[in-house]
């Protein structure tokens, strides 16, 4: 009965958060990144250049964009997805942004089924209740919701794709060519290479998705496409709103060649984890949440809905995970389901995370047994206690967010996509160096640390788990 309690806890914490502690909302048009998608396939549709500043001609029409100013917002998706956005573009965007949510939810369920499959889990209500609610407790999950990110049906055909390998070679394909829409959310998936039948699907979806990119962009698209990505990253490489080891080096006050180095570095030992997790954890699903919850170390870019790919890595350890380990685990997990950074650009927002972070807490209680409620309850309090002075230091130091502080900015004539967002976020002030933005950006970064060593730390014996 207690955990039925504790389940039921976490399912009204999250209904009374999403309902009655909504923080104030921000002027924009609803799914804020999705404008982007939508953009640029009505861009692409224009046979303009997607990629370029072009794409502002579709954006400062749709409802919720400020055309008085210039707030572009680029796009750096891969060249095949743009054969998918065309068709949403075919839509008014507010047909084609509630189609899009509902792709998001059924992306959520799938993320959700992938679990429970991936880890062998019991597929009873109770249980697939307490994983979707852990889900929806987790930040980056509610955010890439929230902004209609490509991140979160990605990742979830990812994690798909670990046990659909062993019952359909095409459908394992198949979910890998979205999985690769999101380069982020795809590189878990090196956890599987030397299993030949997941091998065989990302060969057969990496010429797949070579092939529909070379219908949108010609086939030479890879070079052009690493330049245009390779000039994203420069444009925001220590902004505020990376959650890079780099860039948050950067923040607490090292010097820009100082902080490449020591993003450097948390590679190199991210790498080195990995590969001694790949000896440790036979478990195929097991080692792919472990992997993708060390990719924020290694990638170049890092938003807060980018930390997705440790939601696998979260409810893997709610179910498998015991003892001290567990406590690890569920440190983490608790360290993750926080949008810390967000907390100095929304401070109205802390009522409703401290909900979210007790249906976090509540859901991954359900989910363990009875004799280890009282060390969760401890581990509850502490990250309570860091939320507490989150709060505190984010009212001290508040963050801008774009493009509410972006005044009346007016793009270069000739300059780049990738230099129009630069000097974007300049002119809003998120290449500030502020030691306070860096501290609550390194915590997510911690709890996906975390997580990865509890499932280290708890390999998993049969091959299959």
């Amino acid at each position: 009965m207690t955990h039925r309690a504790l389940l039921a806890a976490a399912l009204l914490s999250i209904l009374v958060a999403a309902l009655a502690a909504r923080p104030h909302a921000v002027p924009g048009p609803h799914l804020r990144d999705f404008e982007a998608y939508w953009a640029a396939g009505a861009t692409w549709n224009a046979r303009e250049d997607a990629y370029s500043p072009a794409i502002w001609n579709a954006e400062r029409v749709v409802p919720g964009v400020d055309a008085r100013r210039d707030e572009i917002l680029p796009f750096v998706g891969p060249p095949a997805t743009l054969l998918a956005w065309s068709l949403f573009a075919r839509l008014p965007y507010a047909t084609a942004a509630s189609l899009w949510s509902a792709f998001e939810v059924a992306a959520a369920i799938a993320l959700v089924a992938g679990v429970a499959l991936g880890s062998h889990a019991r597929m009873d209500l109770f249980t697939l209740a307490a994983v979707t609610a852990l889900g929806l407790a987790c930040a980056p999950v509610s955010s890439a919701i929230v902004l209609g990110q490509l991140a979160l049906p990605a990742f979830a055909a990812a994690a798909l794709l670990v046990p659909l390998a062993s019952r359909s070679l095409f459908a394992a394909a198949a979910a890998a060519i979205i999985a690769f829409a999101q380069p982020n959310a795809s590189l878990g998936l090196l956890s599987q290479l030397g299993r030949n039948r997941i091998t065989i699907a990302l060969a057969c979806a990496a010429l797949a998705s070579y092939a529909l990119g070379a219908v949108a962009a010609g086939w030479g698209w890879p070079a052009a496409y690493a330049r245009i990505v390779a000039a994203q990253l420069a444009a925001e490489r220590f902004d505020a709103i990376q959650l890079t080891p780099a860039a948050i080096a950067y923040g607490f006050g090292a010097a820009p060649a100082q902080a490449r180095l020591i993003g450097l570095a948390v590679a190199a030992l991210a790498i080195v984890a990995a590969v001694l997790i790949a000896i440790a954890v036979r478990g195929r699903f097991a080692r792919f949440a472990a992997f993708s919850a060390l990719v924020p170390f290694v990638a170049a870019f890092v938003h807060e809905h980018d930390l997705v790919v440790a939601a696998a890595a979260a409810p893997w350890c709610a179910l498998r995970t015991r003892g001290a380990t567990r406590a690890i685990a569920l440190t983490g997990t608790l360290l993750l389901c926080v949008d810390w950074l967000g907390l100095a650009q929304r401070p109205s927002a802390a009522v409703q995370s401290a909900l979210l972070l007790f249906a976090a807490l509540a859901a991954f209680a359900s989910l363990g047994e009875t004799r280890e409620l009282r060390a969760g309850a401890v581990i509850g309090a502490v990250v309570a206690c860091a939320l507490a002075a989150a709060v505190w230091l984010a009212y001290g130091h508040p963050a801008p967010i774009w493009p509410d502080a972006l005044g009346s900015f007016q793009a270069p004539n000739g300059a780049s996509a990738a230099a129009i967002w630069s000097q974007e976020q300049r002119a809003t002030g998120l290449f500030a160096v502020n030691p306070a933005w860096a501290a609550l950006r390194s915590a997510p970064l911690l709890g996906c640390a975390l997580l990865a060593y509890a499932i280290y730390r708890r390999p998993s014996r049969c091959r299959t788990a």
